[in-house]
């Protein structure tokens, strides 16, 4: 009987190790259910608070899961850099932003996403202020690198209109890369890098854009 009972353990010893190396195995394929930089959305009746800190401000989001692939929600934004233009005075500004976001595939290892951020914003000059109203579209191309970091490759045009006397629509056409460690399933925290020209529409030269941040995202 003893061996009879040895065998049993070790039998159910390698059963449980084999599905532990077999979900690893999957989590390594497939990364996380969720990203704050890449394509994959929170997930539905999921929330998600994101915090930011870079150029040109500060932010804090929360989003919803309001379908499996399609989450929405709305950032408050503190800014200093007039939407990202590094040649442009320091001015301190609000920018109010509803969010949503759609997964378009989804392969596991490789996903794609589509974001739209539209929002008003205000800069306040000692002469004025400026006040406008943005328009960004983006998409996302995320990658799981393993099962706690995922790679983000970007392609934004925030697109924002600038009101009064200086009128004009502008034309930022910005690329880059986030990259986003989980340090459990549920917290990560990353950093997200994007640069590129601003066209103006009123024929003024383009000027160069950069928009960077590290951040935290909760899921619960």
């Amino acid at each position: 009987m003893r061996w009879m009972t040895v065998a049993v353990v070790v039998l159910c010893a390698g059963l449980a190790q084999a599905q532990d190396v077999a979900s690893g195995t999957a989590r390594l394929a497939t990364g996380q259910s969720w990203s704050a930089v890449g394509a994959k959305t929170v997930g539905s009746g999921a929330n998600v608070l994101q915090f930011e800190a870079g150029w040109p401000g500060l932010s804090a989001s929360y989003l919803r899961g309001a379908a499996p692939r399609f989450s929405v929600g709305a950032r408050f934004g503190f800014v200093y850099g007039v939407e990202g233009l590094v040649r442009r005075a320091l001015a301190p500004g609000l920018k109010l932003q509803l969010l949503a976001r759609l997964t378009l595939l989804d392969q596991g290892r490789i996903s794609l996403g589509l974001s739209f951020e539209p929002g008003p914003l205000f800069h306040f000059y000692n002469i004025g202020t400026l006040a406008g109203f943005s328009l960004p579209v983006g998409f996302r191309l995320g990658i799981a690198a393993s099962s706690a970091l995922q790679l983000a490759v970007l392609l934004e045009l925030p697109f924002w209109i600038q009101f009064g006397s200086l009128s004009s629509f502008n034309i930022p056409v910005l690329t880059g890369i986030g990259v986003e460690y989980f340090i459990q399933s549920e917290l990560a925290v990353y950093v997200r890098i994007r640069m590129g020209p601003t066209i103006f529409s009123r024929g003024v030269p383009a000027e160069f854009t950069f928009d960077g941040a590290f951040g935290v995202a909760w899921r619960f």
